[in-house]
């Protein structure tokens, strides 16, 4: 009468053990979510210009804002408290024709270059949307880093609410001052799912 529940038994220990996820170092949960094998990076190239999209979990996050590999529990828990319940991303714009920044890439004029400035700090945030599953999210933060030349592209910090609608997440951006239209970039729900958690002391 045994060999059923010791059957069992090894099944639910299996189902567990091949459920439970990978837990990293910091610096290597920064790697593995840095690889583009992993699908947490999404890359186009719409008229000249080239978009690359980094989502961004949680841990990661935590990891990158705790600059060690030896990050206690206590450590851990502020640091997720500081982060809050958002999901982050991270979008970079450049000019692939030129190698350089979204603000420079194939102007006509100065006029253009301030028009492209004034839209990205002021205004873009309101065209762009994160879509999972039936919600449809706005940034609940939107910063535009100005790098005045000093790096070949320009970076958009973006911070969405967490929600618990299941699906993929969907990046939208309806560009209105680089000629491209919309754009999207699909994070598949399994790859965010799969990502591994932090390891801690």
């Amino acid at each position: 009468m045994r060999k059923p529940i010791n059957i069992v038994l090894f099944l639910a220990i299996t189902i567990f053990v091949g459920c439970s996820k990978e837990t990293l170092k910091p610096s290597e949960l920064i790697n593995w979510v840095n690889d583009s094998e992993n699908g947490l990076i999404q890359k186009q190239i719409i008229n000249d210009f080239d978009f690359e999209v980094l989502y961004k979990p949680t841990d990661y996050v935590i990891a990158l804002e705790g600059r060690t590999d030896q990050l206690t529990e206590e450590a851990y828990s502020e640091l997720k408290s500081s982060v809050g319940e958002m999901q982050y991303l991270d979008l970079k714009i450049k000019s692939a024709a030129e190698n350089t920044d979204a603000l420079s890439g194939a102007i006509k004029s100065q006029d253009d270059y301030y028009e492209r400035l004034d839209y990205f700090v002021t205004y873009a945030y309101q065209d762009i949307q994160l879509v999972q599953g039936e919600d449809t999210l706005s940034p609940l933060i939107y910063h535009f880093e100005r790098t005045y030349g000093l790096t070949p592209y320009n970076t958009i910090l973006l911070g969405f609410e967490k929600t618990e609608s299941p699906g993929d997440r969907t990046l939208i951006i309806d560009d209105q001052v680089l000629g491209i239209g919309r754009v999207k970039f699909v994070f598949d729900e399994e790859k965010i799912n799969e990502t591994p958690t932090l390891k801690r002391i």
